[in-house]
């Protein structure tokens, strides 16, 4: 099983590599992909709202919708959940929302499974020969064994989630792709959630943002505010990329294998 040994360290945004134009990088071969964990490769965007509809009703909050949850969503959560509340929290109310979130979410944990063609999208890049890693604000001592236990470590040249506290995905991806010798430009990001595009326009880096539909954590309106590729599937991003049309690889190539890893999550004690 392959272990990683993260320690991350800010670092500054105000290099090179985070001050590339959009415009400069129309023609960039991407040769590597960051993926993103919660509400991307594993499917649990549904359970997060859930949880948090219920950590509301639970802390005696003004009840929330699907709809509520997705026309707010933001980050940092605390600022997220003022949002849901229509007010500003104590330090109190946020560590009580957060407590019974905790206790939420844990409740669906064992059944949320990968998205159901994630392992299709990576195995397909992988045979293209072209490199991926996985970028979550997940804490990282908890990220890495759900990833293990997925069985899906194989397919990535790191993992990094998040040490002490992280509230803006940008330094976190900066320091990404510095520790593996990635040029921004050559890289793109995948993921779910505003955050995602503005890490990856922050640092120079491509962009395509998974929105899943009713279950996405945002509104669709969100992404489309940001002016970047919008992809309902997974397997559907990776295309886009393998596309000789859009201009990055050049070629064509065949779906992957049947994949032979297993992408159900095991029972996990540690909560979110």
């Amino acid at each position: 099983m392959t272990a990683w040994l993260i320690c991350w360290t800010p670092l500054s945004l105000s290099g090179e590599a985070c001050l590339r134009r959009e415009d400069d990088m129309v023609n960039s071969f991407v040769e590597h992909i960051v993926w993103d964990w919660n509400g991307t490769i594993f499917g649990d965007s549904r359970a997060l709202i859930d949880a948090t509809i219920q950590a509301f009703a639970m802390c005696g909050m003004p009840p929330i919708t699907v709809a509520d949850y997705q026309r707010e969503h933001t980050q940092p959560i605390p600022v997220f959940y003022n949002r849901l509340a229509g007010r500003v929290l104590s330090d109190e109310e946020q560590a009580q929302l957060d407590e019974c979130f905790q206790a939420a979410y844990q409740r669906y944990r064992d059944n949320i499974m990968l998205t159901h063609d994630s392992i299709d999208a990576m195995s397909l890049w992988r045979t293209a020969n072209r490199s991926q890693s996985l970028l979550s604000m997940h804490p990282h001592d908890r990220l890495v064994p759900l990833i293990e236990r997925t069985g899906i470590s194989e397919f990535f040249t790191r993992v990094d989630g998040t040490i002490g506290v992280l509230t803006r995905k940008a330094p976190h991806l900066a320091e990404h792709l510095d520790r593996q010798g990635i040029r921004a430009d050559r890289a793109v990001v995948i993921g779910d959630s505003v955050d995602d595009a503005r890490a990856a326009q922050a640092c120079g880096a491509h962009c395509l943002l998974y929105h899943p539909g009713e279950d996405a954590l945002h509104a669709r309106e969100h992404f489309q505010e940001l002016g970047v590729p919008i992809v309902e599937t997974l397997i559907d991003a990776v295309g886009q990329l393998l596309d000789p049309s859009v201009g990055t690889l050049n070629r064509r190539l065949a779906r992957a294998d049947e994949p032979t890893v297993v992408g159900v999550v095991p029972a996990f004690e540690e909560s979110v």
